[in-house]
């Protein structure tokens, strides 16, 4: 460390702010990699879906689409006929996830951006590896599936914190929360109202 910077508070504070600054700008390009990588997984996805539906193709076409990609992309590791899979089911979960332009093209307003699917693209803002999990533990429900996305966001989970949590049917719980709850609250006598206020508190934490 220079002795600039120990001397010199205004400058040691100019560094420090360029040192935030890259770690922001290394945070943003991380997710922007990663929003195009799951943007073009759901575009494949579909294809592969597509082509199944149409054509009949079995199993084996997972392996022989692989094949050509790797001959193709030999330095791609992301078409092992498993992952192309995880891929067909991404898009079948969320079909309506309709692939908006990004926010950076200077053509798009917001009088031409598409809506159909806005609120499903969420699902492009947390990694592959926790998408895998979720389509793995809520197969055919893309209500759960979102909900598990939106708590992944809202807190940050890593992949061991998301499987704990699919483990204990959080979605469940807070689904039969917003059903009985305010069932009780019509319950309860109108002179408790510190009561329920506690109730209403108990559900509001859990959605």
């Amino acid at each position: 460390m220079s002795e600039l910077i120990k001397a010199d508070n205004e400058y040691k504070e100019w560094i420090a702010g360029i040192s935030t600054d890259f770690r922001k700008s290394q945070i943003r390009a991380s997710m922007k990699i990663n929003d195009e990588m799951l943007r073009f997984y759901w575009k494949l996805g579909k294809g592969i879906s597509s082509m199944s539906e149409q054509f009949g193709y079995g199993m084996g076409f997972y392996k022989t689409v692989s094949d050509d990609l790797k001959s193709i992309l030999p330095d791609v590791k992301s078409f092992s006929p498993t992952n192309l899979k995880y891929m067909r089911y991404f898009y079948e979960m969320y079909p309506d996830a309709v692939i908006c332009p990004q926010v950076e093209d200077e053509l798009i307003t917001d009088a031409n951006r598409p809506q159909v699917g806005d609120n499903l693209q969420i699902i492009f803002r947390i990694p592959w590896g926790h998408n895998k999990i979720i389509l793995d533990k809520c197969k055919g429900n893309s209500a759960k599936a979102l909900f598990y996305i939106r708590k992944t966001i809202e807190n940050n989970w890593s992949r061991d914190v998301l499987l704990n949590f699919l483990g204990t049917d959080l979605y469940g719980i807070n689904h039969q929360c917003r059903i009985y709850f305010p069932v009780l609250l019509l319950l309860i006598p109108v002179h408790l109202p510190v009561f329920q206020s506690c109730v209403l508190s108990l559900c509001m934490s859990r959605s």
